[in-house]
């Protein structure tokens, strides 16, 4: 099956009618899936770090691909307390191929997260983000009934003179001063909107919103 797989990636551009979402099927996918898929597919051209890899299936045909990771220590206490630090995952990439029929980001969604859960049980909560900088709301995500919890806070970033972005801390913190110095641009980004799906069953659901330590907030609205 990984064969057909990876030869289905060089077949996705030659599909020129998708079945109905529910013929879609959602599987397991390889890094090298969701790399390849990303390059073709996703602005940043790159599938990023991801652990858990799941597809969007038409048939053979890779028509979709989402992929989890694991958040940063300070993420995972901040939803739940420190001593629920492991039922965070992050929600990395999530992408389509164009022209699929309505709702099948949401199809890959809902069966992606129930994998997950079977896969690594003692997950609770998936946070995702909406990059407000880059103009996203995530309406897909409102659409699949995710808790919306509010935006993180605004970040310095650099940029290079490749125009490659850089973070303030290389090895160790760099300042503004120091950046300039070196020749780089001074950026900000104005903070991501964040979701959270809860996993599991109704009485895991409940515990993780009772201990949820943001408040659960109206859905942002963009320019509709």
């Amino acid at each position: 099956m990984t064969s057909q797989r990876i030869v289905s990636l060089f077949d996705v551009d030659d599909v020129t009618e998708f079945g109905h979402v529910r013929d879609l099927t959602v599987g397991k996918a390889s890094q090298s899936d969701v790399h390849e898929f990303c390059r073709r597919w996703h602005y940043s051209n790159t599938g990023g770090n991801m652990s858990w890899n799941y597809g969007l299936w038409d048939g053979f045909v890779l028509v979709g691909v989402v992929s989890y990771n694991l958040p940063t220590m300070d993420t995972c206490e901040s939803f739940f307390g420190p001593e629920n630090w492991a039922w965070v995952a992050h929600m990395g990439r999530l992408v389509c191929a164009e022209e699929l029929p309505r709702n099948s980001e949401s199809h890959l969604i809902a069966g992606s997260l129930r994998a997950l859960k079977r896969d690594v049980p003692n997950f609770r909560a998936v946070v995702t983000y909406a990059s407000i900088g880059a103009g996203h709301i995530g309406y897909v995500y409102q659409a699949t009934n995710a808790l919306y919890t509010g935006q993180t806070a605004p970040r310095s970033y650099y940029e290079d003179q490749s125009g490659q972005m850089r973070s303030t801390k290389q090895g160790q913190y760099v300042s503004h001063a120091a950046a300039r110095e070196r020749g780089w641009i001074v950026k900000t980004d104005p903070g991501k909107h964040r979701y959270l799906y809860l996993l599991g069953n109704k009485t895991e659901r409940k515990e993780a919103l009772r201990l949820l330590k943001f408040p659960v907030l109206p859905y942002p609205k963009g320019n509709l």
